[in-house]
């Protein structure tokens, strides 16, 4: 029986009311079957939003995706298979359930009247049942779907699952896509792909070793580092806190965002460094730690007395990752826990491991001079532990004055400084040189010295030590004029320059320590030149060095200054304020001055090569017909008769010729006869031998001429402008070299174009950023 009434039935509103009451007989079936599935899903979600799936070994990752995946496609298809469609009689059972009617009346609306309706009583009697139902109609009532889940999920698991996805949306819905992406793709590369381990150990900077990269492939290769070494360990994805175990402790990584930990610390000690991940060690190398061990240092040579009472110390000192101060102190010898005379020995740049000195000092002044003392060689490391060599006894050398007045003023100051009881009638006896100014040649300077040293020995107390270097200084004063003053000046000026370059001081600070430098050496080549020892051109009257080659050398260390070398710089700044302290002791020899003449002829026969054979080379580029050319060969005749004359004058001058001076004329042999035939190509690379081998010459004479040139000097061979050679002088193993002028002008166009260009508004910001780092460090 069809419980849709005839369309004259009385059901206004019916149809729509039972296709409503169907629907919702379809819901209530099937979201139960569909909650098992949901709730699957709606845990993945979850999971996936915590990144939580990442974490997971690769094997397990993959084993929760095909379970979520084979679960939700198994509770769906198996709800899905039972669900069974409600028919019409179902729905309008439905009806009349929720709208609390009895007997089934929605049955009835398709009744017909059988017999008796030509009856009016009968026909009345059925209007009247029809207009009932009518009303009863007019009364359904449809509630609100009522899948009973209650009864079919009483734990209420599909609440944990809501509850899960809130917590997921939370944590990860600012990346929803990322991290579902991730928690589809699980690794599948290996054991070790699900985990990576990166470990970084940086040596402490002072030891210039290198860092080292390791990864968990790498585990069990043996490491050496230096002790105090930085140890970076980064672990992504694993489950769990890694732990890093050094030296019998454990450190736990701390958390750094997106599944991520890292760990900073400091390697001491320990024979094993391991990163472990809950149960699994992903890395474990041997360790072997290196400690750092004191400097050790040692006097070479026996002091001597060097010129005018200075002290010549030769010394070497050692240290595993270098040498950062070296210096000797100085005690009394029937006093050895008093006071202490500290002389700091010269280091040349770079922290070197190993560093040999052979260097003199002024200790004449001091008031020990003429004692005995107990010297002590002390090196310092960068890790400020010190070594301490044997010490050594010795008498500080005491200066020998030639001038009686001289003589009578260090007189003097030695007996005020031995008893100052005795400083009055020290006092009295500079009255007689006080009021007769000829004794000093009228130095004004001298006379005021003397003065106030006389009005502080009158006085009731006084100041030892101003009153020493009052009469020092005076008597210096008359003995050599202004030189020694100079001398002082100069070294003040080369030890303020050094410190503040291994201080790292601005440029601007440089710029005027290099001012205040060159003022002091024209101080002092003033007063040297009024010995005879410097001279405007290089060469005259067997001077070893001119006022022409000083202001190039000054030049140059601008340059270098301007272009950030500034380990060239400390060198030659040390090396001239040497040699011009060498150059005050004395005048040369007399064969200095054909040894100058002879480097001086090497210099000019290779700038004179370098033009040669910069005229070949383009001829050779060029492609120039293979013609003789007469000129060029005649030139590269006259440029070897000029070698082998000098080479008979370096012979002359006693010793063998260099054999790098005998190679370069073999080489310009070959080169005039390459021009000869026109055959550029080959005279250039002759000709780029001689010069190579020519310059090579030039310093093999100058390392024998030196000690001719310039007997007893601490710096060494220099080359003709007075800079030290590579591998000689003191302390110099040839690790840093002097840029040469044209290096130097290279370097400073480079840095005028950086400048140019930081200040280009047009630019990226980020390139000029870029430009002003590279500034900073110049």
């Amino acid at each position: 029986m069809h419980p849709i009434p005839p369309d004259d039935a009385p059901h206004t509103g019916l149809a729509g009311r039972l296709r409503l009451a169907r629907a919702v007989l379809v819901w209530e079936r099937l979201w139960p079957a569909l909650v098992p599935p949901l709730s699957l899903v709606g845990s993945f979600l979850a999971l996936a939003l915590m990144d939580v799936l990442p974490l997971l070994p690769g094997w397990l990752h993959g084993l929760v995706l095909a379970g979520h995946a084979g679960g939700i496609a198994f509770l769906g298809w198996r709800g899905l298979a039972r669900l069974r469609l409600p028919a019409a009689a179902e729905a309008a059972r439905r009806l009349e359930r929720d709208s609390a009617l009895s007997h089934r009346p929605l049955s009835t609306l398709a009744d017909r009247l059988a017999a008796g309706g030509d009856d009016p009583l009968a026909a009345a009697l059925w209007q009247a049942h029809r207009r009932r139902l009518a009303g009863l109609v007019a009364r359904l009532a449809l509630r609100w779907p009522s899948p009973g889940m209650a009864e079919r999920d009483p734990w209420g698991w599909r609440a944990l699952a809501v509850l899960l996805l809130a917590i997921g949306i939370a944590a990860g819905g600012h990346e929803p896509a990322a991290r579902v992406s991730r928690a589809l793709a699980p690794a599948v590369d290996g054991a070790g792909g699900e985990r990576r381990l990166d470990v970084w150990i940086t040596p402490p900077a002072y030891t210039g070793a290198p860092p080292q990269a390791l990864t968990a492939a790498e585990s069990g290769r043996p490491l050496t580092v230096p002790a105090g070494s930085a140890v970076l360990a980064v672990v992504g994805g694993g489950w769990g806190t890694a732990t890093l175990s050094l030296g019998g402790r454990g450190l736990d990584f701390q958390p750094m965002g997106e599944g991520g930990q890292r760990l900073e610390a400091r390697i001491d000690g320990g024979r094993t460094l391991s990163v472990s991940q809950g149960w699994q060690t992903l890395g474990r190398w041997p360790l072997t730690v290196i400690a750092d061990r004191p400097p050790a240092i040692a006097v070479t040579a026996v002091p001597a007395d060097g010129e005018r009472g200075r002290l010549r110390l030769g010394w070497t000192a050692a240290d595993d990752y270098g040498v950062t101060r070296a210096r000797v102190e100085i005690r009394r010898a029937d006093a050895p826990e008093g006071e202490t005379l500290v002389v700091e020995l010269p280091l040349p740049g770079g922290g070197r491991q190993a560093v040999d000195g052979d260097s003199v000092h002024d200790l004449s002044g001091h008031p020990w001079a003429g004692l005995e003392v107990m010297a002590t060689p002390i090196a310092s490391d960068a890790l400020g532990q010190d070594g301490a060599g044997k010490a050594i006894p010795l008498v500080l050398p005491e200066r020998s004055f030639a001038d009686p007045v001289a003589r009578r003023l260090a007189e003097l100051r030695r007996l005020v400084t031995a008893d100052r009881r005795v400083a009055l009638p020290v006092a009295m006896a500079l009255d007689p040189i006080i009021a007769q100014p000829a004794l000093v040649r009228g130095d004004l300077t001298v006379l005021l010295a003397l003065a106030l040293a006389r009005a502080g020995l009158s006085g009731p107390s006084f100041d030892l030590a101003e009153v020493q270097d009052l009469l020092w200084n005076a008597a210096l004063t008359v003995e050599e004029g202004d030189l020694a003053g100079a001398e002082r000046a100069m070294e003040e000026a080369r030890s303020a320059l050094a410190q503040a370059l291994d201080s790292g001081a601005s440029e601007a600070e440089i710029r005027q320590l290099l001012d205040r430098f060159q003022a002091a050496m024209e101080r002092l080549v003033a007063a040297l030149a009024a010995r005879g020892a410097v001279s405007p051109s290089s060469g005259e009257a067997g001077n070893a060095v001119s006022t022409q080659e000083l202001a190039q050398m000054m030049q140059a260390m601008r340059g270098m200054a301007e272009s950030g070398a500034r380990d060239a710089l400390r060198r030659m700044a040390d090396a001239l304020a040497q040699m011009l302290s060498t150059l005050g002791a004395g005048p040369p020899p007399p064969q200095a001055a054909a040894a100058a003449r002879a480097m001086k002829t090497l210099e000019d026969l290779a700038r004179r090569q370098q033009e040669l054979m910069d005229q070949t080379f383009r001829r050779a580029q060029e492609g120039a017909p293979a013609r003789g050319d007469g000129e060029a060969a005649e030139r590269q005749r006259a440029l070897r008769q000029g070698l082998g004359a000098a080479m008979r004058s370096l012979a002359e001058l006693g010793g063998d010729v260099p054999a790098g001076l005998r190679d370069a004329e073999g080489a310009m042999g070959s080169a005039v006869g390459d021009l000869a035939k026109g055959a550029w190509g080959s005279a250039a690379e002759a000709q780029g031998q001689a010069l190579d081998r020519l310059r090579e010459g030039a310093r093999q004479a100058m390392e024998r001429m030196a000690p001719m040139m310039m007997p007893g000097a601490a710096l060494g061979p220099r080359d003709p402008i007075g800079r030290p050679l590579p591998g000689t002088g003191a302390g110099d193993d040839g690790a840093t070299r002097i840029p040469t002028v044209g290096e130097v002008q290279k370097a400073r166009q480079l840095l005028d174009e950086i400048r140019r260009r930081s200040g280009d508004a047009g630019r990226p910001a980020a390139e000029r950023d870029y430009l002003h780092r590279l500034l900073k460090q110049f």
